[in-house]
This record gives C-alpha cells, sequence and structure tokens, in this order.
C-alpha cells in the first residue's frame, strides 16, 4: 500500500534525522513507528467499560521494577549515596 502524507519542516527533519542515524529507509521507520504507536496506544486507551488505570501504564511501560535497593533504602538514602560516592572517587 502507498501513502502519501505532508510533513512540515520539523517533523521532515526528524524523519530525515532518524533515517540517517539508523540507515533505513523512510519506509522502514515510518513502519517502527506505526508498531511503536500501535504497542503504546495499545497499552493505555479505554478497555472496556473503565480505562486502564495509571499502575497498569506504568506495568505496562516496562519502567516499572527496573532498579534494586534494600527496603530500608528511604531511611537511610544519604549514606548510602555518601557510600557510592566515597567508592567511585577513592583514589587511595
Amino acid at each position: 500500500m502507498y501513502i502519501n502524507a505532508q510533513l512540515d519542516d520539523n517533523c521532515y527533519q526528524k524523519l530525515e534525522s532518524i533515517t540517517q542515524a539508523t540507515r533505513s529507509s523512510i519506509s522502514v521507520v515510518i513502519k517502527q513507528a506505526i508498531d511503536f504507536y500501535y504497542e503504546h496506544a495499545k497499552h493505555t486507551q479505554i478497555s472496556g467499560p473503565e480505562q486502564i488505570s495509571r499502575a497498569e501504564r506504568l506495568l505496562h511501560s516496562g519502567f516499572v521494577g527496573c532498579g534494586e535497593a534494600k527496603p530500608t533504602l528511604s531511611e537511610n538514602y544519604k549514606s548510602s549515596l555518601l557510600d557510592v560516592m566515597e567508592k567511585q572517587h577513592d583514589n587511595g
């Protein structure tokens, strides 16, 4: 299928930048953008009679659960941060 679309200069420059950076054709970039947008929209649109909750959106985003820490981090984050900084800057 062929699609004819009009883009403003800003959008066209972005498209050109992506095609050059990825060494992909405009068709490939547009197909990937549609796939990405489709997956995003699938998790954020209305699901039945209720809208998807914010918690569900976060879970589907892949962001939740991306870090690890001790359960007491909120109580002693300053000393933990100082320990990390000392280890990074220890020249001894």
